[in-house]
């Protein structure tokens, strides 16, 4: 399995809050900042009380997280082509491996005789990838694609 380093990840720790939307983590679109707000309260739920999750629990979180994370970042990417977006390749990066990271822990997950996945590790993991990838990722691209807006071109998303 391709191991998700999340407890190497910067401002991961066990007992701190789980994540939440701030107005800080807006991008100034809505379409996006309403699908970042359901899936950072999905992950919130799901952090809520990580110790008690059970293995399904684990592997609702990681089926949902797979067929959201298609179609938001399809439509982010569908946003940054029409917008002709510089930063295209390295934001499809990240899109791609997060889908990576969280194939192989699906993969982990559904293992017939597995163990699973250690809820902590999905926690973290997603808390840590979430606050990075919308509050610096994303916010960079929305701020591109509002000033091409305000340039005369609609925004896309």
């Amino acid at each position: 399995m391709t191991r998700v380093n999340a407890s190497a990840a910067p401002g991961v720790h066990p007992h701190r809050m789980p994540i939440r939307w701030r107005s800080s983590l807006s991008v100034g679109i809505d379409s996006i900042d309403e699908q970042h707000k359901e899936l950072i309260r999905r992950a919130a739920a799901f952090l809520r009380g990580l110790a008690d999750r059970s293995r399904q629990d684990v592997g609702a979180l990681l089926s949902y997280l797979r067929i959201y994370a298609v179609a938001h970042f399809g439509e982010e990417e569908e946003a940054m082509r029409a917008s002709e977006y510089p930063g295209y390749e390295r934001h499809k990066a990240q899109h791609d491996r997060f889908l990576r990271d969280l194939l192989a822990l699906s993969k982990e997950q559904e293992k017939k005789h597995g163990a699973g996945v250690e809820p902590g590790q999905v926690g973290a993991w997603i808390e840590a990838w979430l606050g990075e990838h919308v509050s610096r990722t994303d916010a960079e691209m929305a701020r591109y694609l509002v000033s091409r807006s305000s340039a005369g071109s609609p925004p896309a998303g």
